[in-house]
């Protein structure tokens, strides 16, 4: 069983804040440094094997694993005090020690990259000792809306959609260039390593972007519309393993597929309260058996599609407890098919796992 099956954390809320609380049944497993101040991960060893969807007598497809909310405090007497403003400045966001808005999510290799928008930051957590770092600001320019993340080959790319920039840092945290705009309103970015490129959705001007890896323009997909191959304000990006491009057409409330190529391939999703309607889609990514997720953002849901867009399965619900959402946004699905989702207004990362069929 890898580390990923075994960790599993408490999100602590704003109010938690105001007093000493007691937790039964868990286990403080590591009190990590950031780079402004120390945080907790908190493991319940019993919530894993009892949020599956689909529930019984149906076999579980989705399996929660753990979440994390990187909160402030200290370990006392075997329970976990928080104590306002003594492990930062809780009144200046950046210096926060937990999530407040993560948006964006990315994993290479053993690390977890978060876009923070609440937080004005990127996050960076080493999932084998789970110490986190912060990457604060561009050169000479604080972050004003950290919304997309990527990385690749050491770098790490940040799409800033206040700034109007997408810039690249070395495995350092530090600058090391911009792509090359103008953009009007950047979101979402994916990179297809194979062939090396970076897609940026430009939602403000209804366009996909495609760069090489050191930032230069490779021409755009799409335009205003609500055709094939056409945008109403698309924001979500995703690659495949075989270069697909995903993306979230969120004001046509639908998700579009493309080609490695930049060719339409398809298309699913229309308005509407149906289980299988998408009322605001934001992030989206696929498993190793091809299946599409789609953050429905506004229901609280995660809606799983096949190829041809027929709904498979729904997990998720409005609330603050385990494998429940408030505004969810991004997702990344790993390699072993390990699910990260940004549960962006319960300020924490949710982590589930996709169990094939056997």
């Amino acid at each position: 069983m890898t580390e990923h099956n075994v960790i599993k954390s408490l999100r602590v809320t704003e109010r938690d804040y105001l007093r000493v609380f007691a937790l039964t049944s868990v286990l403080i497993l590591a009190l990590i440094l950031t780079s402004c101040a120390p945080v907790s991960v908190v493991v319940d060893k019993e919530a894993m094997d009892k949020i599956i969807w689909p529930g019984p007598p149906e076999s579980p497809r989705i399996k929660y694993q753990w979440s994390l909310s990187i909160i402030s405090g200290k370990e006392v007497g075997g329970l976990l005090e928080a104590v306002m403003g003594e492990e930062g400045d809780f009144t200046d966001p950046r210096s926060s020690a937990r999530l407040l808005r993560p948006y964006g999510i990315h994993v290479e290799g053993d690390s977890l990259y978060i876009s923070d928008t609440g937080a004005f930051r990127v996050t960076v957590v080493d999932l084998k000792n789970f110490r986190a770092r912060n990457i604060i600001d561009a050169g000479k320019a604080e972050f004003l809306s950290p919304v997309g993340i990527a990385t690749f080959e050491g770098k790490t790319y940040v799409s800033d959609s206040a700034l109007r920039k997408v810039f690249i840092f070395d495995g350092e945290g530090r600058l090391s260039g911009e792509l090359q705009g103008p953009f009007q309103r950047p979101t979402s970015l994916a990179i297809d390593k194979k062939r090396r490129i970076i897609y940026v959705s430009d939602t403000l001007a209804h366009a996909i972007n495609k760069f090489d890896l050191n930032g230069a323009g490779l021409g755009t997909i799409g335009r205003n519309g609500v055709g094939k191959g056409e945008f109403n304000f698309p924001t979500h990006l995703w690659v495949d393993d075989e270069g697909r491009l995903y993306v979230t057409d969120e004001m046509n409330f639908r998700i579009q597929v493309f080609s490695a190529e930049g060719k339409f391939e398809g298309m699913f999703g229309v308005p509407g309260d149906a289980p299988q309607n998408l009322r605001r889609p934001k992030g989206v990514a696929t498993d190793s058996d091809g299946n599409v997720y789609v953050v429905d953002s506004i229901d609280d849901k995660i809606k799983i599609f096949n190829r041809d867009g027929e709904l498979l399965l729904v997990f998720g619900k409005e609330g603050r407890g385990y494998g429940d959402f408030y505004l969810p946004s991004g997702i990344f699905i790993d390699a072993n098919d390990f699910i990260y989702l940004a549960d962006t207004y319960n300020g924490r990362v949710q982590v589930f796992q996709y169990i094939k069929k056997r």
